[in-house]
């Protein structure tokens, strides 16, 4: 009797040592990716239903990239079993298979590149941008940013206002998301600013920065990446960042 492959290893999703959270972000490129067999019947009317080619693929690689990266954590469940509901502001969440630990997800995309985020029962968040994007950068955050960020982006040099802007524009995304409420929450509640090292920090009039860590990275030079992850007072999270695809 021939035998399919057999199904790939399980990536754990804890340090083996130190038992400390590992969240792990994979991401692709639309053209030539994904897998229409694997979504569900409403994924493949949303998806049918875009009236670009482009925005088409990016839907179908982003689908396919979270349900893969699911199947990659949990390799018993096959990527088109997975099931999905959304909270009351839309952030999508995991209805079934149950898993232990339970898996916590994000997903983002933009033109040429779907990210997907995956952790262990922690609220999460990821954004991606494409770098150079045609906005009026200080339009936009006095419009949608925190009056510091505001002022930040006003007085950086014309040259870097555009990534100043980027920079906030894609943590606050992610953070958002991991919150499950986007831009519901009032843009003058909360702010970052780059802490000692550097890295961004996070105030807030409802919530404790200090319970939140952050990553940023930029991908391939077109894509800049933001997570957001809220590890609580438990051990720092450890963001594995995989080269492409599951």
């Amino acid at each position: 009797m021939h035998e399919g492959p057999p199904p790939p290893s399980r990536l754990p999703l804890h340090h083996a040592v130190t038992g400390a959270p590992l969240a792990r972000v994979w991401s692709a490129a639309p053209d030539g990716y994904g897998d229409d067999a694997l979504l569900s019947a409403e994924e493949r009317r949303r998806s049918a239903a875009f009236h670009r080619e482009p925005d088409r693929r990016l839907h179908l690689a982003a689908r396919t990239l979270l349900r893969t990266a699911l199947s990659r954590c949990v390799p018993e469940v096959p990527p088109a079993v997975w099931r999905f509901t959304t909270g009351p502001y839309g952030r999508p969440e995991l209805a079934g298979p149950p898993t232990v630990p339970r898996l916590r997800f994000s997903v983002a995309h933009a033109p040429g590149r779907a990210v997907c985020l995956v952790c262990p029962d922690l609220d999460c968040g990821i954004d991606v941008e494409t770098l150079g994007r045609s906005v009026d950068p200080l339009r936009v955050a006095r419009a949608m940013f925190h009056p510091r960020e505001a002022a930040r982006v006003r007085d950086a040099p014309p040259e870097e206002r555009g990534g100043v802007f980027l920079r906030h524009w894609t943590l606050k995304e992610a953070y958002g998301k991991a919150r499950g409420l986007g831009f519901h929450l009032p843009p003058d509640s909360y702010a970052f600013s780059p802490d000692a090292s550097g890295g961004p920090r996070l105030t807030a009039a409802d919530d404790d920065g200090s319970l939140w860590q952050f990553a940023q990275w930029p991908l391939a030079d077109r894509h800049l990446v933001a997570v957001a992850l809220r590890r609580g007072h438990g051990p720092d999270v450890t963001v594995v960042r995989h080269p492409g695809p599951p």
